[in-house]
């Protein structure tokens, strides 16, 4: 192992992802061939792939895995964090909190309101502001036949938040289904987690019973950007929101990131049940 790991993330170009394989072999050995057969092939192909090297060698990695999330009715898109992996030898050396912190600027930058993952542990992730959102939902078999436009009307009628189906997603989850098919898990599923990255753009998708104006001030230690006080507009027809230059007269809460988090998720009834 060299003394200086390469502390810069790179994002790996398309005919690179498959370079990551190897560590995702190592650090998963409980996935199957199939599957992992199936994951280069089917979700690498407009996923991003952010890694930290020692010399050539990838020695950590995150994959960014893009879904169209439709909240309170709005079409946004969000980034599913998945395989984020470090080699044993690199480990407890800051590497996966180097390419998260990264991740989330990046996707703050792209003005993506948050970000979701379903955890190994909680504990990795509670300390970057992420916060449980929901369990697994298991939809009934009948619903998964369902094309992606009945589907969407199901989800639509039952939830605010789901991921939606559109042509690429029904084929993803074919193939992924075919790569489990015969294999049976008794693992329980963890819930997900879910991190704001955007707090303008993350309060523009809420609702309220009633109409309010709130004035808010909130602290985010790893999104620069997201500190400082916002003027929230909110009624059951929907939201606005927008960042002020200065200390308003009046904060009506003070807020982490997490704790935000928290509050707007817990208004949701969100269904998931994506696995990558």
């Amino acid at each position: 192992m060299s003394e200086e790991i390469t502390k810069t993330p790179y994002y790996l170009a398309l005919e690179e992802k498959g370079f990551s394989r190897p560590l995702y072999e190592e650090v998963f050995p409980e996935d199957s061939q199939r599957f992992v057969d199936f994951y280069y092939e089917y979700k690498t192909r407009d996923n991003e792939i952010l890694v930290l090297k020692d010399k050539d060698t990838i020695v950590s990695m995150l994959h960014l895995n893009p879904y169209k999330m439709i909240v309170n009715g709005y079409e946004v898109q969000s980034r599913y964090i998945v395989a984020v992996a470090t080699r044993k030898a690199y480990r407890h050396k800051g590497c996966m909190e180097t390419l998260l912190k990264k991740a989330l600027h990046d996707t703050a930058s792209l003005g993506i309101p948050f970000v979701f993952l379903m955890p190994a542990s909680e504990k990795i992730y509670a300390p970057y502001d992420f916060v449980r959102i929901c369990s697994h939902t298991k939809l009934p078999r009948r619903i998964e036949k369902m094309d992606a436009e009945a589907q969407n009307r199901y989800l639509a009628a039952r939830c605010q938040m789901f991921c939606k189906r559109d042509d690429r997603y029904m084929e993803n989850l074919e193939a992924e289904r075919q790569a489990e098919a015969g294999e049976a898990s008794s693992e329980p599923v963890p819930s997900y987690m879910a991190r704001v990255t955007d707090v303008c753009r993350m309060l523009s998708l809420s609702h309220s019973h009633k109409e309010q104006t709130l004035c808010l001030y909130v602290k985010d230690p790893v999104i620069e950007k997201n500190n400082g006080y916002y003027a929230w507009q909110v009624s059951p027809e929907g939201s606005r929101a927008q960042k002020l230059t200065g200390m308003p007269e009046r904060v009506d809460l003070e807020l982490s990131i997490g704790e935000l988090a928290s509050m707007l998720f817990e208004s949701l009834g969100i269904c998931l049940s994506e696995f990558v």
